[in-house]
Parts: structure tokens; sequence; C-alpha cells
């Protein structure tokens, strides 16, 4: 992953709902920047900058290097934000501070690359069951993505973490056994025939009895 983005930020002076609209309205994102004891400080950042990260697939996993106008400078990650359920507008961020000396915990997802013979020779599915794998590493060491090649992988077959290829920079902390990935026989799916209605029958009314109904009638 690229090592930093750097990224301006103002000292935010007024919160609230409607100052933070005036400043969406401006081109700027209302955020947090807190941790590593620190006090947490109110900032805006610019929304386009911003908003390229955090709807980046890897965006959670970027350093940036954030400079504030107050003077501080600190390396972060985005940890949080929130979206507009409706639009999907950018409306606040939560970045926090980080030590590029102590390890740091993060998921990075899995990509996979290569054509499964058991999907292309003996027409099974190929199914990505985890899309997310947990590793313990230095902030600038965080892949952008784990790559999972499938090109061996056969029906009835899958890959496990235990199975991914090591690396000096990071460890997993998924479970070993965990499934990324496998070939299954395609599932079929039978459809139930409707339900037959049952014939009505029609009310039948015995001759003998509709006579006596009738001369009964006559006699009153």
């Amino acid at each position: 992953m690229e090592q930093t983005v750097e990224m301006k930020a103002t000292l935010r002076s007024q919160r609230g709902k409607n100052a933070a609209r005036r400043l969406r309205a401006q081109g700027q994102i209302p955020g947090v920047l807190y941790g590593l004891g620190k006090d947490a400080v109110p900032v805006a950042l610019e929304a386009k900058a911003i908003g390229r990260i955090v709807h980046l697939r890897s965006g959670h996993n970027q350093i940036l290097n954030l400079v504030v106008d107050s003077g501080e400078t600190a390396p972060v990650l985005a940890v949080d934000w929130q979206l507009d359920p409706v639009r999907g507008d950018l409306l606040h961020v939560d970045m926090k501070r980080v030590d590029l000396k102590k390890t740091v915990q993060m998921s990075v997802l899995i990509s996979v690359v290569g054509v499964a013979p058991g999907v292309k020779e003996q027409g099974g599915v190929e199914e990505v069951v985890t899309r997310e794998v947990e590793i313990e590493c230095l902030p600038l060491a965080v892949p952008e993505r784990i790559e999972i090649d499938v090109s061996e992988l056969r029906l009835g077959q899958a890959i496990r973490v235990k199975d991914l290829a090591r690396s000096e920079d990071y460890t997993y902390l998924t479970h070993p056994e965990r499934v990324l990935v496998h070939v299954v026989t395609p599932r079929v799916v039978e459809e139930e025939a409707p339900a037959e209605a049952a014939p009505t029958e029609p009310e039948v009314i015995e001759k003998g009895k509709a006579d006596e109904q009738k001369e009964q009638s006559e006699g009153e």
C-alpha cells in the first residue's frame, strides 16, 4: 500500500448539526481527531480529498499524514465514517492517531485471482466464504489486499487461512481453519408443482326427499 497520503485539516470552533450543515455546504466534512492519550480535537477536512479515501475498498487501512492548521501533524487512520443513508454523501469522519512504531490489528480484503479448474472443467461454482482476514502488523506494512490464487482449486476443495502465503510484514489473526473460498457442486432447486384445488361437488338433493318436501308444501 502507498506509504502515506497527506491530508489537510482546519480546527473547528463551532459544533452541532447546523454548523455541520454549513461546513458541508462549503465543501468540507466535520471530523474528530483522537487517540494516543491526547485530547480529542474537532476538525474539518476537504470533502473531495477525504471522500476519495473513504470510498476506496481499502480506505480504512490507508495511513494519512494529517496536517492541522493549529500546528499538530500526526499519522492517522480514518477508523469510522457516516454516510447519508439515501444519497451516500459523506457526513462525518473519525480520525485516530497511530504510532508508526507499534503494531495494529487490521481487517484486509481478500482478492481472488485465477480460474479454478473446478469451475472451468468440472462445472462447479466458486464461492467466496470469507471476504476479509484480520492481521497484525506495523501501520505502514498493511497490504492493500491479500490475493488468493484459485488456479489449482478443484471441485470439493477449499482454500483456508492456513493455506495463505506467509509474510514477514504481518501475522494472520483469523483462525487457520477458516474457509476463504471453495468450489462446490451447483445447487439444484426443484420447483414445487402448484397444489390443485379440490373440485367443488354440486349439492345433490335426493329425489325421494325432494318429492316429500313438495307434497308437504302442497298440503299446507
